[in-house]
């Protein structure tokens, strides 16, 4: 279903079946509610949104919707092109993001995804264009094919130190990029074409200190402009700007150097070669 005339739904007490994206495009939807008779359905706490009972699942949500701290998944198009979404919070309680939950929400600013999801579905968050930062929690181990693809104006993305794979196209065509913070020392396995789009020439990658060597030698980390060490204390920052000058000189593998020899070294946070 697409209108974009459509304000307000009210689902009755005898509907027993949804399907997935039904209200996708509705993109002047305001309020939903489920009667509270309804055995299948409902929209607890005043949320404006249509959740699945027995599963705990926001299946249809809209720009007011308050997500309860009692959903455990946020379905396929739940928020699929709601226009109008500036912001929202995910509670503690959710632990996946289907697959274009969040597509062309594209007035969304910033989300942060707490340490209890643990998957970003596939085009989760693509076409969010009016996207500027992103923080991903250390529960999450998957990202999703397309999951941020498209989002133009995505400046800085945190991912959390459980990353283990990043779907193709991830981050493809997020041609503002600038900073991608990855605190896992682990290098995640990556698809095809995850930075496609993106002039990394121009950005910085963020990694533990003991990891330097191993991200510049790791397509396609190796191909960012800037290496640079995380701090200890909180994980996501760079060096701190006495690091960074240009007099301060750190082995591949996060070593402060007094006296560097002939080799590669990173100098005001740069990969530089000592002949």
């Amino acid at each position: 279903m697409a209108s974009s005339g459509l304000t307000s739904i009210t689902i009755g007490n005898s509907v027993t079946s949804i399907g997935e994206g039904v209200f996708v495009e509705c993109t002047s939807l305001e309020y939903i509610v489920v009667d509270a008779d309804n055995s299948v359905y409902d929209s607890r706490e005043n949320c404006n949104a249509i959740i699945a009972t027995s599963w705990n699942s926001l299946m249809h949500g809209c720009k007011n919707t308050i997500i309860p701290n009692s959903v455990k998944g946020i379905g396929k198009y739940a928020f699929g092109y709601c226009y109008d979404l500036t912001s929202i919070t995910i509670p503690s309680s959710v632990t996946t993001i289907g697959n274009c939950a969040f597509v062309a929400c594209r007035s969304l600013i910033s989300i942060t995804i707490g340490n209890s999801v643990t998957k970003i579905g596939a085009d989760a968050f693509s076409g969010c264009s009016g996207l500027t930062s992103v923080t991903i929690g250390n529960g999450v181990t998957t990202i999703g094919n397309n999951a941020f693809s498209s989002c133009y104006g995505l400046t800085s993305v945190t991912i959390g130190n459980s990353v283990t794979k990043i779907g193709a196209d991830a981050f493809s065509k997020c041609s503002a990029l600038k900073d991608f913070y990855c605190p896992t020392e682990r290098i995640p396995t990556t698809g095809n074409r995850i930075f496609d789009g993106v002039k990394l020439s121009s950005a910085t990658l963020h990694v533990p200190a003991a990891s330097l060597q191993k991200y510049g030698s790791t397509y396609p980390w190796y191909r960012f402009g800037q290496i640079v060490a995380l701090t200890e204390s909180d994980g996501i920052k760079p060096l701190t700007s006495e690091a960074n000058s240009p007099t301060t000189v750190y082995s591949l593998d996060g070593r402060r150097v007094a006296k560097p020899r002939k080799g590669i070294y990173v100098i005001g946070g740069r990969k530089t070669a000592v002949r």
